[in-house]
């Protein structure tokens, strides 16, 4: 118990990581709905927008803001905003007034703890995700959809997302994605985070794999550390998924503006998508939770063969123990026929080793005989 009580301080003393849960609102208590307050450290915003038909598609690449308008007033093409850094706020402001966004929603945007959700804002539909992030393992960022009639805002926290195979699939004048509308672009943003877990948990279990191996051969408090981490890594997972089962949910159950019965046929299979990685989740956690008692019983079992050797070792130096002592105290025979005579005896002390040796071998050979040491002594 005592080292376990050490290692809880050192994580607690430790600095935050990216498998832990760092929540730091910026708008004081008590201030209006709607303030918009955005971290000084965010990237500044960058707009990158694809605009597509069933026939050709532009990859516009970064545009400025002030172009936003022109490109939501053609009928003809589905638009896809994707927004990178939540740093500028006049760009925001900006963007929001084109597209019609609620600024309780903006609100939502820029404060990046929010809980994976559906809301509708009349005819707009503002939906949050969590994307896993690549470093470190299990960290995950915010996602903002933003969905109306013809396009797509998608609002990320930083450069760099799972979503390039959507953006390879518009190119792809085959694809489906040509052939829908914006709520379908939105079903593959979700598919594609949600889909994005699957390697995380994946490689959280080769590292309980690794770590089960390492708490039966070579326990110790890193291994309890490691474990520990993984742990709250898959605790923090399951948080998130969660919530995001249930956005998904209201997306199949709820008539939410903008979303075709056909698109909802492809939303189920997302949904599902959510299901097998809560069950992948809770079998690793029950893994990692197992892992603590394999641990506990292997440093157990490590510390009984070491209190057997040292208690046999002990056993087998008490008698030769017991000799000395008795030899040790040199009374003198010449002063009485009681007082050990064995001590004049010219081959005394070589006798009294040798009686010593025996015994020892002796008590070895009856320890081995009981299976207490040698083999089998684990089966006994």
């Amino acid at each position: 118990m005592r080292r376990e009580d050490e290692l809880d301080e050192t994580e607690e003393d430790s600095e935050p990581t990216g498998g832990e849960l760092v929540i730091a609102r910026r708008t004081e208590p008590g201030t209006a709905p709607g303030t918009l307050v955005v971290d000084p450290e965010a990237p500044p915003t960058v707009l990158r927008v694809i605009a597509f038909a069933p026939a050709a598609v532009d990859d516009l690449g970064e545009v400025a803001i002030t172009e936003i308008p022109g490109l939501l007033a053609r009928e003809d093409r589905v638009t896809w905003i994707d927004v990178v850094g939540l740093g500028d706020a006049v760009v925001l402001e900006s963007l929001a007034a084109a597209i019609g966004m609620h600024r309780l929603v903006l609100e939502d945007v820029v404060n990046v703890h929010q809980r994976p959700k559906c809301e509708e804002y009349g005819d707009r539909v503002y939906l949050v995700t969590r994307m896993t992030m690549s470093e470190p393992v299990g960290a995950t960022e915010q996602v903002s959809l933003f969905l109306g009639p013809r396009f797509l805002v998608t609002l990320q926290e930083q450069l760099g997302d799972c979503l390039e195979p959507v953006r390879r699939r518009l190119r792809d004048s085959t694809s489906r994605l040509r052939q829908r509308g914006a709520d379908y672009l939105a079903y593959a943003v979700l598919d594609a985070i949600t889909d994005g877990y699957f390697p995380v948990l994946e490689e959280l279990g080769e590292r309980l794999e690794a770590l089960e191996v390492e708490a039966l051969d070579r326990p110790s408090l890193t291994t309890l550390g490691r474990i520990r981490g993984i742990k709250r890594e898959l605790m923090l997972v399951r948080r998130t998924l969660w919530p995001m089962r249930e956005m998904l949910g209201t997306l199949l159950r709820d008539e939410v503006p903008w979303f075709e019965t056909q698109t909802r046929v492809f939303l189920r299979d997302c949904y599902d998508h959510s299901l097998q990685l809560l069950d992948i989740t809770d079998s690793c956690r029950e893994l990692a939770s197992g892992l603590m008692d394999v641990y506990l019983s292997s440093t157990g079992i490590h510390m009984n063969e070491v209190m057997k050797v040292l208690t046999i070792v002990s056993t087998v130096f008490i008698p030769l123990t017991f000799i000395a002592g008795v030899y040790g105290m040199n009374f003198k025979d010449d002063k009485s026929p009681f007082n050990m005579p064995e001590l004049a005896y010219r081959y005394g002390y070589p006798l009294c080793l040798l009686s010593m040796a025996l015994i020892a071998v002796a008590m070895l050979v009856y320890f081995r005989r009981k299976r207490w040491i040698g083999a089998g002594s684990e089966q006994s």
